[in-house]
């Protein structure tokens, strides 16, 4: 008798959120900023419960040694994608303090998300200011 493993295979979905309504825009450019500012040891900012966790393993995994300067990328824990709705293929509900359920944004993948995926986590970083 032999027993096979099944291995689980890693693979990166990059995205694009796609155009934001302003008051979106806003409440999401807040709750990155308020991410970046808690790993740079601005603790009293309001970020969701989940955010801040997550922003902790992010430091336990660096051991507190951040870059100064460096923009780090708010990483979303694994129930925050939903697919296959009227506007779009693809959203991300994204926590946000202070807002009951969050926001979910339109996002373009670069390729297709198949039933079989499971998404583990997300992350989100701002490119050339947006």
């Amino acid at each position: 008798m032999s027993s096979e493993s099944l291995m689980k295979a890693r693979k990166t979905i990059k995205a694009k959120i796609l155009e934001l309504r302003k008051g979106k825009e806003e409440l999401l450019k807040r709750e990155y900023e308020n991410f970046q500012r808690y790993l740079h040891g601005d603790k009293s900012v309001l970020l969701y419960s989940a955010t801040r966790q997550q922003a902790e393993r992010l430091l336990r995994r660096l051991k507190g040694k951040l870059k100064p300067n460096k923009e780090y990328p708010m990483i979303l824990r694994r129930d925050i994608y939903r697919a296959n709705t009227k506007l779009t293929p693809y959203w991300l509900k994204i926590p946000i303090y202070g807002v009951k359920g969050g926001i979910n944004v339109p996002i373009k993948t670069h390729e297709p998300i198949t039933e079989d995926m499971i998404c583990r986590e997300a992350k989100i970083l701002r490119r050339n200011g947006e």
